[in-house]
């Protein structure tokens, strides 16, 4: 009796060792977005069959408006025959060599036979159109591409998101956020496209869901959603866990966390890109039309003295400027306009104040327009202007400069198209002769004292030379060559002598750090660290509200 148990147990213990599971050692995916929303996907799965399934199947629901269509597979580099309606309970011999797709009420699995037992790299080719959703602020991407539930979860998992090359336009955060689900690992901002990459493997209920956010004008899809990007955002976020706060959370909540804060909000807003990291030299070209190094210096105001374009355009580039460059230059240009007034106190203490009504005074643009109200809010009844007064200001409206702040990219690049200098996210012709004036004026108002042009400049640009100054953050330097090209001059342009000059400069960048630092404690706590969407961790929790994906798949 004994020697037969032992006689069984060998055996069984013999099939369990030839009786294989399933692995996925790797799955590689890359999804192509179109103009017109449509994606172009294409898996490749590493996998080893085991020996007890007959077909791999990749479950897509929850569809709504989208379609599949295109459908191919490649295995082992060989494609496979069309079967159209698939049928899944024919035998491995009989499925051998062949694909084809499910439909069901839920939606359908796209389906394909794995032939011989063992090791196999099969490649499942498909488009789903209308991926891309139009929202009424912004377009959207919101998909499942990989499912929960897998019968192998992967060991590693990459997915990658880019743009077709006949947009003309890459992917990075100055037309994007990204946000990532479902899987432990990381987001991130990779030569013009999207990378969601896992860091351990997948376990049973891990998934990965895209959310990317794109600024208007890249895609034309007619898939179309009445409701804003933050709607969507809000339900993504629920039960979500970026790993921002952990058991330093009280640190997240103090000086660092609001640091932090500050920086990816800044970021994000355009203010500011040393902390990105820099734009690549083949970025810069599209933006200039020329290789950055053979532009020379300019001595013409750069978009017909737009400041917003400007500041647009500085940000595409990657220029390098304080935070509150674009406030700085929006107030010095009230000033010179008439809606702000600089005089001096009883103690000779300079003050910049409110110069009465705006009707009959230049127009100003909206976002100076703007700026102008929120400062007229904020000062006393005696209308001058005060940094601290604005602060506290600023502290209780911080909803309202985040949102005033939010503006100025959406209007920088509506303002370029409605120019013509560019056509959706492409600078055209002139608008990449007015990006290398700008970058030319840059170069000349850093030192033009050296350019020979200094008994040829003509007295009415200066105030305009100091306003760009102010942008690119050279204001001070402008101002000591104008006033050693001609004191008198510089005081009768001016309307102020240089050290009073040196003394608004101070308080307008007082002023416009009060703004830009209270605009970031209006922003929602969703747009903090990694969750900002402008790449980091991801969250294994949320993800809510997503299309495509489904649960289950692979082997079966």
């Amino acid at each position: 009796m004994k020697k037969w148990l032992a006689l069984m147990a060998a055996l069984v213990s013999t099939f369990a060792v030839f009786a294989r599971e399933q692995k996925v050692r790797d799955l590689d995916i890359e999804v192509t977005l179109f103009r017109t929303g449509e994606a172009l996907i294409h898996e490749v799965w590493d996998v080893d069959t085991g020996d007890e399934i007959t077909e791999w199947y990749l479950p897509r629901e929850n569809l709504g408006d989208i379609e599949i269509g295109g459908f191919k597979v490649f295995s082992d580099g060989t494609e496979l025959s069309d079967d159209g309606e698939w049928d899944v309970d024919r035998s491995r011999s009989q499925k051998a060599g062949r694909y084809g797709i499910v439909h069901k009420y839920s939606g359908v699995e796209l389906c394909w036979g794995i032939g011989e037992y063992g090791d196999h790299v099969f490649e499942p080719v498909y488009v789903m159109t209308n991926v891309v959703k139009t929202l009424g602020d912004y377009d959207m991407l919101h998909m499942q591409f990989v499912t929960d539930e897998l019968a192998a979860p992967p060991q590693h998992v990459r997915v990658t998101v880019r743009l077709s090359e006949d947009l003309g336009v890459q992917l990075d955060t100055t037309n994007t956020r990204a946000w990532g689900f479902g899987y432990n690992g990381t987001v991130a901002f990779e030569n013009g496209t999207v990378v969601y990459e896992s860091d351990e493997p997948f376990v049973y209920k891990s998934s990965l869901i895209s959310l990317l956010r794109f600024d208007k004008g890249i895609f034309d899809s007619p898939s179309v959603q009445d409701r804003n990007f933050d709607a969507v955002l809000e339900r993504a976020m629920t039960g979500a866990d970026f790993g921002d706060g952990g058991e330093d959370s009280d640190m997240a909540d103090g000086i660092a966390g609001f640091f932090t804060l500050l920086v990816m909000y800044l970021v994000g807003r355009g203010f500011f890109r040393k902390a990105t990291g820099k734009v690549s030299r083949r970025a810069k070209k599209k933006v200039l039309g020329a290789d950055p190094s053979s532009v020379g210096w300019c001595r013409d105001v750069p978009f017909n003295g737009n400041l917003i374009t400007s500041d647009y355009t500085l940000t595409r580039l990657g220029e390098d400027r304080k935070k509150n460059a674009l406030a700085s230059a929006e107030i010095l240009r009230m000033i010179y306009k008439g809606y702000l007034d600089v005089s001096k106190d009883a103690d000779g203490k300079v003050e910049i104040s409110f110069a009465g009504k705006k009707e009959g005074k230049e127009p100003v643009d909206a976002i100076a327009n703007d700026l102008w109200s929120m400062m007229l809010e904020a000062s006393g009844d005696d209308r001058v202007l005060q940094d601290k007064e604005f602060s506290r200001w600023s502290r209780k409206n911080s909803k309202r400069l985040y949102n005033w702040t939010g503006k100025i990219g959406l209007m920088g690049a509506n303002q370029m198209r409605q120019n013509g200098w560019m056509a959706g996210t492409t600078y055209s012709t002139s608008g990449q002769a007015e990006a290398r004036k700008l970058l030319g004026f840059r170069k000349f108002l850093q030192d033009f004292t050296l350019t020979g042009e200094r008994g040829v400049i003509e007295a009415h640009l200066w105030q305009e030379y100091l306003v760009f100054g102010a942008l690119l953050g050279v204001a001070d330097k402008v101002a000591k060559q104008l006033k050693d090209i001609d004191p008198v001059l510089f005081e009768k342009t001016v309307g102020y002598d240089y050290g009073t000059f040196n003394t608004v400069l101070i308080n307008m960048d007082s002023l416009s750090r009060a703004i830009t630092n209270a605009s970031v404690m209006g922003a929602p706590s969703s747009y903090s660290g990694s969750s900002g969407g402008f790449g980091g961790r991801s969250s294994f929790g949320g993800g809510g509200g997503f299309s495509g994906g489904g649960h289950g798949g692979g082997g079966r």
